[in-house]
């Protein structure tokens, strides 16, 4: 019973919330002394609110979740979580988040606030709308990164932005292409937004998000540190890798860092390069 509880909060996807780290990260800061005092319950507070709403998602897909190969042994869909247990533990975990980030920084407050606001519409309705449901999905990854700027005290560049944008934008479409790629005919069944998509509007949505992510990527670099040019050509192997990924049905941005090596791999070079440059 614990394990399926544990399972519910899909912490795997806790790493997504690393991108509350990118401003400080960048900017040289990450290991200040203002930053690493309070690293700890800003990380932990958005990743309760994210648990927090991974449950709601599930409680309002455990009906089409069953369609799915993978999803319909979710705990909550499988039953081995009530629906009831699960809107307590999602209660008892945005309570817990929404104390911490207040006592953090007002901002960074609500920042939480406004994740919370479109996640909620997203799960509720906003799914159901295709593109919108992409651009939702997006707004998590933007959020995060400026989330992490209130509460680390780092401003947020345009250009920061610009790239967060559009790698979440190329995360988010990638993801849609899998759930298309994998379900196939049971794709309207799972997902109601799936029905407007088709597999080559959404390699288009691929393409012309990951090529100007690259550009405002590489604009942002040069305007931080020059040397920082030298990371471009991992971070295009690691795009043109999630592309053909999401091909294959490994869209989900989680999925793909833990399970292909190469990915992995790719996003370790990266950092160590950004490391080398900025530390």
């Amino acid at each position: 019973m614990i394990i399926s509880y544990i399972k519910a909060l899909r912490m795997k996807h806790w790493i997504k919330n690393l991108f509350l780290f990118s401003a400080p990260f960048f900017g040289g800061t990450l290991f200040s002394r203002d930053v690493l005092s309070i690293a700890i319950p800003v990380f932990f507070a958005f990743s309760f609110t994210a648990s927090s709403l991974y449950i709601f998602n599930d409680i309002q897909d455990m009906d089409s979740d069953r369609f799915h190969p993978r999803k319909r042994s979710k705990p909550i869909a499988s039953g081995e979580i009530s629906r009831s247990n699960a809107y307590i533990l999602s209660s008892v975990l945005l309570f817990i988040s929404l104390i911490i980030s207040y006592k953090i920084n007002i901002n960074y407050f609500y920042f939480i606030l406004s994740y919370i606001a479109i996640q909620v519409s997203y799960s509720i309705y906003l799914k159901k709308i295709p593109i919108i449901d992409i651009f939702c999905i997006s707004s998590g990854f933007v959020i995060r990164v400026f989330a992490g700027g209130e509460a680390f005290n780092v401003k947020i560049s345009s250009w920061l932005f610009l790239t967060m944008f559009m790698i979440a934008l190329v995360l988010a479409s990638g993801k849609r292409y899998s759930e298309l790629e994998e379900l196939k005919e049971n794709a309207q069944s799972h997902r109601k937004s799936l029905k407007y998509y088709n597999r080559r509007f959404l390699m288009d949505m691929l393409i012309v998000s990951a090529s100007s992510s690259l550009i405002c990527y590489a604009l942002y670099i040069l305007e931080q540190s020059r040397n920082l040019i030298y990371t471009l050509p991992v971070v295009t192997f690691g795009l043109f890798r999630y592309l053909m990924l999401s091909e294959k049905g490994l869209g989900d941005p989680t999925e793909a860092i833990m399970r292909d090596f190469y990915l992995f791999l790719t996003v370790v070079l990266w950092l160590a390069l950004v490391w080398l440059v900025r530390y």
